[in-house]
């Protein structure tokens, strides 16, 4: 097949092979500045308030349902703000301008926290009622920077997924986030291999050098994308803001296409999402793996999901990432469902973490294939927005569940596998109809995304 120089075209962008590639280059660094920095949260934070001897539903509250209220509240309007935003920069990078910053001052703090609520508790002791500890402070002001940090990173991750959509070709878009999650994974491995295990004894100089360079490193890539051209936003109402809310959740659910692959999204987080803080916490106190132990286990997933990425882009591509993502669920039913009745050493534990990342991946990878190639590109950040929207929403609820059930059946940290199981198994059916939904508006071939209608 015989190319022109500009063969590869995202809205207004054109790219030749060499200008692809650079654009590549750009995200992927991005990209895997990005996991390295998620990783502290995803993996550190629940083990760290443990420390501060957190309960089971703090633990839940902290690293999930706090983070799906802000996407709730905020994310509907930051998303519409986005999608009709226009700047010499673009819509999507003077975002991640503002925000970077602060989500990563916001990390430095978190790794000082013991220090510096230590310190003000000290200073400041009589002003302090006599009914708070030392330990209750320090584990208040923790909470604080955690609940300020998923805020801004709301928007900055949002925001860096939309500019993916809206700068990288879609004909290429499948292969380029299986190697956006091939970096990312070897970022994630570098750092479970070297750092996680020297995070509890050296977490502020930890999170001190990360957050500097992921600053540095993000900022440069924000620097060096470049943002097409796009049509002129909708006009600007004057709705009140629960008539906006109500318009903006209207749209998202109009359609039953979108409306199915939304409540398949939201089954799925709350399946995976609020059980990780609780795997985790399964390795260390039921099965007593150290956190080398983990960090190793972690990164052998890791290392075999950078493996499997590529040909399951390839897969995508090549039979839709529709059908992927329905083989995905099945396996992320059927993995935990074994692993609750087998799993008893670390032996068993890293024989199922192999088995389980293959389906996660897939979910990973396909999930989002299918948002990039469902929504409608003028209203993209609208419609993956609602992926957080209804996603985190199921947080809320889901985490303060599953902590309430592990605190009663006395730390049984087991539990959570069985919860996974129930819960991605639930998110089958909406997912076979979001397949009869996608034939019918075109499929693989002549797909059309469907319009909301708009009153």
């Amino acid at each position: 097949m015989t190319t022109s120089p500009a063969s590869y075209q995202a809205g207004s962008l054109a790219y030749t092979r060499r200008g692809l590639l650079v654009l590549s280059c750009w995200l992927l660094w991005g990209d895997f500045a990005f996991y390295f920095f998620e990783a502290i949260f995803l993996r550190f934070i629940p083990i760290y308030l443990k420390e501060l001897e957190a309960s089971n539903t703090l633990i839940g509250i902290m690293t999930g349902s706090f983070a799906g209220l802000v996407n709730v509240l905020f994310l509907p309007g930051i998303s519409k703000m986005s999608d009709n935003f226009r700047s010499r920069l673009g819509r999507r990078i003077p975002f991640l301008l503002v925000v970077t910053p602060i989500v990563v001052g916001t990390l430095i703090l978190v790794g000082f926290a013991p220090e510096i609520g230590g310190w003000l508790h000290d200073r400041f002791a009589l002003q302090i009622p006599s009914g708070i500890s030392r330990g209750s402070f320090i584990l208040g002001l923790l909470s604080v920077l955690i609940i300020t940090f998923h805020f801004f990173n709301m928007v900055l991750v949002n925001g860096y997924n939309w500019l993916i959509r809206d700068v990288v070709p879609l004909q290429v878009m499948a292969r380029l986030l299986a190697w956006f999650r091939i970096v990312g994974t070897i970022s994630s491995v570098l750092f479970l291999w070297y750092v996680f295990p020297h995070l509890l004894t050296h977490r502020g100089i930890i999170c001190l050098t990360i957050g500097v360079f992921y600053l540095v490193v993000f900022l440069l890539m924000c620097f060096k994308v470049r943002e097409g051209t796009y049509p002129a936003p909708e006009t600007a109402s004057r709705k009140g803001i629960f008539r906006l809310y109500a318009d903006y959740f209207r749209e998202c659910l109009q359609v039953p296409l979108y409306r199915n692959f939304l409540l398949t999204f939201l089954l799925v987080i709350v399946a995976t999402n609020c059980a990780t803080s609780f795997t985790t916490l399964f390795m260390k106190e039921s099965l007593g793996i150290s956190m080398d132990g983990m960090g190793r286990i972690f990164s052998y997933t890791a290392a075999l999901s950078a493996i499997v990425y590529f040909p399951l882009g390839w897969l995508c591509d090549r039979i839709s990432p529709v059908k992927v993502a329905v083989g995905a669920l099945a396996g992320l039913s059927l993995c935990p469902l074994a692993g609750y009745f087998w799993v008893q050493t670390r032996g068993d534990y890293i024989a199922y973490s192999l088995l389980f990342i293959l389906p996660t991946s897939a979910w990973l990878l396909s999930s989002m294939a299918v948002a990039m190639l469902l929504f409608p590109s003028e209203k993209f950040g609208q419609f993956s927005g609602a992926m957080n929207v209804f996603g985190c929403g199921g947080q809320i609820g889901g985490n303060l569940l599953i902590g309430f059930i592990i605190d009663h059946f006395h730390n049984d940290y087991r539990m959570a596998l069985l919860w996974i199981a129930i819960f991605a198994g639930a998110a089958t059916i909406p997912m076979i109809l979001v397949i009869r939904g996608w034939l019918a508006h075109g499929g693989p071939a002549n797909y059309v995304p469907p319009q909301p209608l708009i009153r």
